[in-house]
């Protein structure tokens, strides 16, 4: 059986960004005992998800995401406020929203990413794409109850900010999953230089 690597595309939160979402976490830990935290680094922004793509077909979909990302030029972002999946009173999953004057260059950079990785043959798991920052997950507990209503605990935060941020390159990631949590591995780097470019090993 051929070895197989699970990959999704992504954009990465700077660290000092990173550092904040730490620290909103902290903030929210205490209220929310259920939650599973990101704890790997780096924070990021998920634009495709691609499940495992066997190994010998990888330089295949870094190529493909080199192709349709490189000709892009980079663009800015803001990191602020926070919500639940798939609602804040029966919340699965923690997030911090990702923002823009003009959100276009976003949604038409992980368009074309899809579109290429599908063309290649690996079409993503999800097509839905609501731009966010996972925090931690909810779990259920042992009797499959919803967990806790965070309406009112995520009330204060809604007005969070961790600033702006430049997006210059989309990373094609290796995730492996251990009992502490993922672990992630740069695959390529592409820079968004607004022309074709060549994606790096």
């Amino acid at each position: 059986m051929a070895k197989t690597t699970r990959t999704f595309i992504a954009l990465a939160i700077p660290s000092a960004l990173g550092e904040k979402l730490t620290r909103l976490q902290s903030l929210l830990a205490p209220k929310v005992a259920a939650a599973r935290w990101s704890s790997s680094p780096p924070f990021h922004l998920t634009l495709a998800f691609l499940g495992d793509v066997p190994d010998n077909d990888l330089n295949t979909v870094c190529k493909a995401v080199a192709e349709a990302s490189g000709p892009f030029s980079p663009f800015e972002l803001r990191l602020e406020t926070v919500g639940a999946f798939p609602s804040p009173a029966r919340p699965r999953v923690l997030w911090a929203g990702l923002t823009a004057a003009d959100g276009s260059p976003l949604y038409e950079l992980q368009k074309a990413i899809v579109k290429g990785v599908t063309d290649a043959g690996y079409r993503p798991d999800d097509q839905r794409f609501t731009p966010h920052v996972t925090l931690g997950r909810i779990r259920a507990d042992r009797r499959g109850q919803d967990p806790l209503d965070l309406t009112s605990i995520l009330q204060p935060h809604l007005t969070w900010s961790a600033g702006a941020f430049r997006v210059s390159e989309v990373i094609t990631f290796a995730s492996t999953l251990t009992p502490e949590g993922p672990a992630y591995a740069q695959l390529a780097r592409t820079p968004l230089a607004g022309k074709k470019t060549a994606t790096s090993p």
